[in-house]
């Protein structure tokens, strides 16, 4: 019963985060300000940046149990908003799994690069370029905005470096301004 009490805290606590990073990726500035779609791609492309920062973080804990079970139920709360908000759309319960799996996939893929980029020697250049790629998807952005984006991103990974893993268990997820 304490194993299901955990995981019913820890799984809890993940909706809580992912309702944090939901937030956050759909502050109006973004798409205001810094020119990113206001798609659905946009969206999904915010939010899985937001992701990959929060799980890059808690990643930094090394190999406990409780960050993986996080992170794990995390990814599983972001897949089950996905297949719901694609069933919203009118996309077909045929279709639904392909579709799922498919921004699954760009999913991981942008989380890796991100991770990879930020623990980088060159973390700006290393950014500039996975930001252009995802967010924008290599339309020519800015390079002032493009600028201001990485900027961003690295004001949020020393924001998250403060915060403890029992800080984000605890619902003490809080983003940086964006500037």
């Amino acid at each position: 019963m304490v194993f299901l009490r955990r995981n019913k805290k820890i799984k809890d606590a993940a909706h809580v985060l992912f309702n944090k990073i939901v937030a956050q990726a759909r502050t109006p500035h973004f798409y205001e300000t810094w020119k990113v779609a206001d798609t659905l791609d946009g969206r999904f492309d915010l939010i899985i940046l937001h992701m990959a920062l929060v799980i890059n973080r808690l990643e930094a804990d090394g190999d406990d149990k409780k960050v993986a079970l996080l992170t794990r139920f995390l990814q599983e709360v972001l897949f089950d908003n996905m297949d719901l908000s694609l069933r919203e759309m009118g996309v077909g319960d045929m279709s639904v799994g392909k579709k799922v799996k498919v921004m699954a996939e760009a999913c991981y893929g942008r989380i890796a690069a991100y991770k990879k980029a930020i623990r980088s020697e060159d973390i700006k250049g290393n950014l500039a370029v996975s930001l252009s790629r995802n967010i924008y998807r290599e339309k020519m952005a800015d390079d002032d905005i493009l600028s201001q984006l990485v900027d961003y991103t690295l004001q949020q990974v020393d924001a998250l470096n403060v915060l403890t893993t029992q800080d984000l268990m605890s619902e003490k997820l809080t983003f940086g301004d964006i500037r």
